[in-house]
């Protein structure tokens, strides 16, 4: 009979059209239940239901829907009485009718057991595990690459855990590292679903935290690789420093000592200073200035070579950052000048949140802001980088850049920067 009613069914087009409709229906509501429109049915269409239901066309058009039960109540009224709907679709359909509630409940069993053969597998990687298995924000687009493939996740996760359990003691460069887990060094490149699966698992080993939002700029990601012993770029990573003596292994390092001695700039690679052991300032005064503008750094050393003074050349490198934690550990205080725009604001309060105890704002209140405001309108989209700043010494500043709209550039507080400077070293 499931066959005559199929054949019957499959005669009109009328009925792929309602059936796929009903199919639609049962996956939201998990019943036979509801009701469909008609309007996509066209004329032929109306006409085929309209006979089925012992009406015209016309009829079942002022309806305008169809209820799944007056359906089922008719058939039951026909030689296919035996048949229930649902029955009947999965019939049509040659498949099962699962709700979304049920197919949602499945897709859960299914990934856990693909999560439970994962730590069976690879047993060093389960808290990376546990970590995806609550579906947390971050781990959606990992989610997806299951979904697409769980072989293919597989073998990620094979070199995974070997990279995880192969860690370097002592320091080496990323390309090396990949080379040696995957005999590819490009394999952890971070444009590579397999790096950023890399940096995630050594994120939420790192910082153990449920809600954790992995690193996504370059110099965070290096700040992490680093915690590993991994080095992306130790060459052109590099910070700008004057009048700064460094230690290593206990004994004054020459190189820091005679461009002190001489008051020389020197640009520092990340690879010297990863085997530093201290850092600190010239003379008795446990002071750093920092500056983000070469233009502004070359022009107060002009004035003042003596100065204990860092370049960082806009955004932050790891190089930077790494000098910096240096100094603090020596409990220095850093005087941080940047451009007073959403970028510049953006910088001092990662500094600020970095090292709360040592770091205080130089030239970036509402006053310096006035003085150094430039007649260049900044946009929309860069003035929303400002919703996210919530130190209060940055605030006023803040509110005010809103409001004006126009960016503070540090060249215009040059004559004044020199002037604080000169009460202090002369």
């Amino acid at each position: 009979m499931i066959k005559e009613a199929i054949t019957y069914f499959s005669e009109y087009n009328a009925y792929q059209q309602l059936f796929t409709l009903f199919r639609k229906k049962y996956e939201s509501l998990g019943r036979i239940g509801g009701a469909v429109k008609l309007d996509s049915l066209g004329e032929d269409g109306l006409e085929a239901v309209a006979r089925f239901f012992g009406l015209t066309a016309t009829d079942l058009q002022q309806k305008g829907k169809v209820t799944l039960e007056s359906f089922e109540k008719q058939l039951k009224s026909t030689k296919f009485a035996s048949i229930g709907l649902k029955e009947l679709l999965e019939a049509y359909f040659e498949e099962p009718l699962i709700s979304k509630k049920e197919k949602k409940q499945l897709e859960e069993q299914k990934q856990g057991q693909y999560f439970d053969l994962l730590e069976n597998k690879f047993p060093r990687l389960c808290s990376w595990f546990n970590h995806l298995r609550k579906k947390t924000p971050d781990t959606y687009w990992i989610y997806r690459l299951i979904t697409d493939s769980p072989e293919e996740f597989l073998i990620k996760v094979t070199y995974l855990e070997r990279a995880f359990n192969r860690l370097p003691s002592h320091f080496e460069r990323l390309p090396l590292f990949s080379q040696r887990i995957t005999r590819n060094p490009h394999a952890f490149d971070l444009n590579t679903n397999l790096g950023k699966l890399f940096i995630h698992l050594l994120a939420v080993d790192h910082y153990k935290d449920d809600s954790i939002v992995p690193p996504a700029d370059s110099e965070s990601i290096n700040d992490l690789l680093l915690v590993y012993n991994i080095l992306r770029d130790d060459i052109t990573n590099y910070v700008t420093c004057a009048n700064l003596l460094a230690e290593s292994h206990d004994a004054l390092h020459p190189m820091w000592q005679a461009a002190a001695k001489t008051h020389s700039v020197m640009n520092i690679p990340l690879r010297e200073l990863i085997g530093l052991s201290r850092i600190y300032p010239i003379g008795k005064k446990k002071e750093v200035w920092v500056v983000e503008n070469s233009g502004v750094y070359s022009s107060i050393l002009d004035k003042l070579p003596g100065v204990p003074l860092i370049c960082t050349h806009g955004q932050f490198k790891l190089a930077a950052l790494l000098l910096i934690d240096l100094l603090a550990k020596e409990d220095c205080t850093f005087y941080y000048a940047g451009d007073i725009d959403p970028e510049g604001i953006s910088m001092a309060e990662r500094l600020l949140l970095r090292h709360p105890e040592n770091v205080q704002l130089w030239k970036m209140d509402v006053p310096a802001y006035r003085k150094s405001e430039a007649n260049i309108e900044l946009s929309n989209e860069r003035l929303k980088k400002l919703e996210s700043i919530v130190t209060p010494e940055l605030l006023p500043v803040a509110e005010e850049l809103k409001q004006r709209k126009r960016a503070g550039y540090q060249e215009a507080l040059v004559t004044e920067m020199v002037d604080d400077l000169d009460l202090k070293y002369n």
